[in-house]
């Protein structure tokens, strides 16, 4: 049996990858916040009233995810090229604009889809809750709250390899994407999960930061999960 590397393991051989990148990815990682933000900010300043402003919100919300997976494909790039010793710089987190756009936000799609799945029970209990205000719903909210949660983790851990694979396989479709996922993350997906919930901690100083600690832990996070789709694709 194979052994692949634990997420310790994982974890530092990001460090050693990322040591002299830093400087790359946080400012890719600030780029493409600053620019959803900035989008956000707009759409917020909008005269929103009227019948069609519902509508109008969740077109937004449509772009805006759509935006987002095809900068994290660019992201994913970035690492990959950090982990395989390439040259890199931060104008990558545009690469996804020219190259494998149409995979890119159809895996967002299937990603955006499959959490919002898991959601489902937060978002009737959440609204349930908010109208009656009524004590009964505190523990089918918590419950929920920890589905949503857990589907996140899940789904996260499913479609882990889908912005890698959009780069090494530039051939294949996304229902081929789709196929392949589950067959490279097969007995790794608790270790994905574990993966995550490590870097808990660190999200929570970042949000103790006021999210200036952000770009360094999703540097980290990203180099990590890049380092393990290597590994297993690697040793097979």
């Amino acid at each position: 049996m194979k052994e692949y590397c634990n997420p310790a393991a994982l974890k530092s051989t990001a460090r050693v990858h990322l040591f002299g990148n830093y400087g790359v990815t946080v400012r890719a990682y600030i780029w493409m916040n600053a620019i959803l933000l900035i989008l956000s900010w707009l759409f917020a300043s909008m005269n929103l009233g009227g019948a069609g402003s519902l509508i109008s919100v969740y077109i937004f919300y449509v772009i805006r995810i759509l935006l987002t997976g095809v900068f994290t494909s660019g992201f994913s790039y970035i690492f990959l090229n950090i982990a395989s010793g390439r040259p890199v710089y931060s104008g990558m987190i545009f690469y996804g604009f020219r190259n494998h756009t149409d995979r890119a936000v159809l895996v967002c799609i299937a990603i955006s889809f499959c959490e919002l799945i898991t959601c489902i029970p937060l978002i009737i209990i959440g609204r349930l809750y908010l109208v009656d205000l009524d004590s009964v719903y505190i523990i089918p909210l918590i419950i929920s709250v920890l589905i949503a949660i857990a589907g996140y983790l899940f789904v996260h851990a499913f479609f882990m390899p889908a912005y890698y694979v959009i780069h090494d396989f530039p051939d294949y479709g996304i229902a081929d994407i789709i196929k392949l996922c589950p067959r490279i993350m097969k007995d790794h997906k608790w270790q994905a999960v574990y993966l995550n919930i490590s870097f808990i901690p660190m999200m929570l100083l970042a949000v103790l930061s006021l999210g200036a600690g952000a770009p360094w832990t999703e540097s980290y996070r990203y180099a990590s999960f890049c380092e393990m789709y290597l590994d297993i694709m690697k040793k097979g």
